[in-house]
């Protein structure tokens, strides 16, 4: 019988010429692979060549390289080339000790994007790539060690992280350990007993009803009006940007669409996915700014401007940096110094308003009016487990009304309702 023997042959850019053919270059992201299937033939030798053209087609059979656009790489070549080997010959091929980290991370995301649903996946996919496999990546995970690991999680601490990132960023390093434990690439999981707590200060700022007056009068236009919309509503910023022209309806707002990193995804829990009711004087205002821009009924409600025709979403991160922070630093809200000088000498303010302050905001102050827990939560859609919102009577209950009218008059300083007898464009 013939030896059993592992081999992890050969690959090359190239078909090698003989003397029957010249060499041919292959494209790129094309492979030559040749190994040996051993066979004893009749003269007692053993040993047949055996060759094979890897493509990214060809990968994709086996599994491989179905996580990324762009040609087949080097790394997934090997695995092709292994994986025909242990067909073809029915040879033992031990792990790989040499696989990298970012290589087991790129099969942890394809084994887990499916489960993780759309909006949940363009988050991790986004933590996994810059936060490990930035800085991992290019590791063999057989010489990752504990220590090493606890250092690498110590260096967000030190960094002041969020304990939102610590946990997220710990979860997938573990779980991407255990799938390379799973696959014999290392016999302990080093990043198991791993553990980090954020030393950032849980911020529980809200405004109050002068702060959000105050502001408001350093706005005007569209910015006012996506101010009134945070605060009132209580949106996320992802999902205030990703409003379309058609989604705003009488007297209610639909909410069925999140901006994540650039994309379109679906909002973040299925309770957020509902119609927010729009007090009178929010309603007209809204419904004025579509009739004053231009755009089609499908487009986005707030846009940036960006030579001709619809411009595309708002950047969150951008609007906090360019307008909202700025807002409340010219409204004296929530304002310290930095103890930083810009160009010309002067103090550099910084001020503690956020996107998550504001929509604590419009928890604190519409649930301060509302008296009911459960009135805020039909207004709030938290995806909140404890309260299904999903069987929620989908008529909007009087005492959500009348808790909304009552914030919006003292925001505005009307009457309640007021607003509904006037008519002209924005104020």
């Amino acid at each position: 019988m013939p030896r059993q023997r592992y081999q992890r042959g050969t690959l090359a850019t190239s078909v090698p010429g003989n003397s029957t053919r010249p060499e041919r270059k292959l494209p790129r992201g094309t492979f030559w692979g040749q190994w040996y299937q051993y066979v004893r033939k009749a003269d007692g030798s053993e040993g047949r060549r055996r060759e094979k053209i890897i493509t990214k087609d060809l990968a994709a059979k086996y599994g491989i390289a179905k996580d990324y656009d762009g040609p087949l790489t080097k790394t997934d070549a090997q695995r092709v080339l292994e994986a025909l080997i242990a067909e073809d010959t029915g040879a033992f091929v031990p792990p790989d000790r040499e696989a990298t980290f970012e290589q087991l991370a790129r099969e942890y995301i394809a084994l887990h994007e499916t489960s993780w649903g759309p909006h949940m996946a363009l988050v991790a996919k986004s933590i996994i790539q810059r936060h490990l496999v930035g800085k991992l990546g290019c590791r063999p995970v057989a010489d990752l060690t504990e220590i090493e690991l606890q250092q690498f999680v110590n260096g967000y601490v030190k960094e002041r992280a969020s304990n939102s990132l610590l946990k997220k960023i710990l979860a997938h390093l573990r779980g991407i350990m255990k799938y390379a434990r799973k696959k014999r690439l290392i016999d302990e999981n080093p990043a198991e007993d791993i553990r980090a707590k954020s030393r950032k200060r849980v911020c529980e700022r809200t405004l109050t009803v002068d702060e959000c007056r105050r502001m408001l009068s350093v706005l005007m236009g569209r910015d006012r009006l996506i101010l009134r919309v945070l605060i009132q509503l209580g949106l996320r910023p992802e999902e205030v940007f990703a409003l379309r022209r058609d989604d705003v309806g009488e007297d209610s707002l639909r909410v069925d669409e999140a901006i994540v990193f650039g994309s379109v995804a679906p909002v973040k829990t299925d309770a957020s996915s509902a119609s927010v009711y729009m007090p009178p004087d929010l309603a007209f205002e809204l419904r004025s700014w579509i009739e004053c821009s231009p755009g089609e009924s499908g487009d986005w409600l707030f846009t940036h401007s960006r030579g001709r025709g619809p411009g595309g979403p708002l950047n969150s991160n951008n609007y906090r940096k360019r307008v909202l922070q700025p807002a409340a630093i010219r409204a004296g809200v929530g304002v310290t110094d930095s103890g930083e000088k810009d160009p010309d000498g002067q103090p550099v303010l910084e001020t503690d308003v956020t996107f998550q302050a504001l929509r604590r905001t419009c928890a604190t102050l519409f649930g301060d009016r509302a008296k009911d827990p459960k009135t805020t939560q039909a207004q709030l859609p938290h995806a909140d487990p404890s309260i299904t919102l999903k069987h929620y009577q989908k008529s909007v209950p009087q005492s959500v009304k009348a808790a909304a009218v009552m914030l919006e008059a003292e925001l505005t300083g009307d009457r309640p309702g007021s607003r509904e007898t006037k008519r002209g464009g924005l104020q």
